[in-house]
């Protein structure tokens, strides 16, 4: 008979009953962890008052909406707060070797050395002696 109603009365605890913030942090954390969709190593998770707010950056727009509705799900919360920022991921983000130099009379000159880069922009530039960039 229970089944049929649908469960309306799921969520409505005990008259004055409020979930503990720490109760309510663990219960985030868990399952951020445990979702095969969001990377939650950079995440943190704060709660005050059943408002939990969520900091760092994860890897894509959907990882941010998917973290937001999960801390939506967890009993007790109230609000969720999502400060997530998306991470950039360009090519060239972690390091890369470049070249630059003169090429004259078909011997080059120049330097080579490996460069980290936060927006992706290393390569390898030349040009031979005579003509314009």
């Amino acid at each position: 008979m229970d089944e049929q109603r649908g469960g309306q009365h799921r969520g409505r605890g005990p008259k004055g009953y409020t979930r503990s913030d720490d109760r309510i942090c663990e219960d985030v954390n868990d399952r951020l962890s445990d979702d095969p969709f969001v990377d939650a190593s950079e995440i943190e998770v704060s709660v005050s008052s059943c408002e939990v707010t969520l900091t760092g950056t994860v890897d894509s727009r959907d990882a941010k909406r998917r973290a937001e509705d999960i801390a939506e799900q967890v009993s007790g919360v109230k609000h969720v707060q999502n400060n997530l920022r998306v991470q950039q991921q360009t090519p060239g983000m972690t390091g890369t070797t470049g070249t630059s130099g003169t090429t004259a009379g078909g011997t080059t000159t120049g330097t080579t050395g490996t460069t980290t880069s936060s927006t992706g922009t290393t390569g390898t530039s030349g040009r031979k002696a005579g003509t314009t960039a």
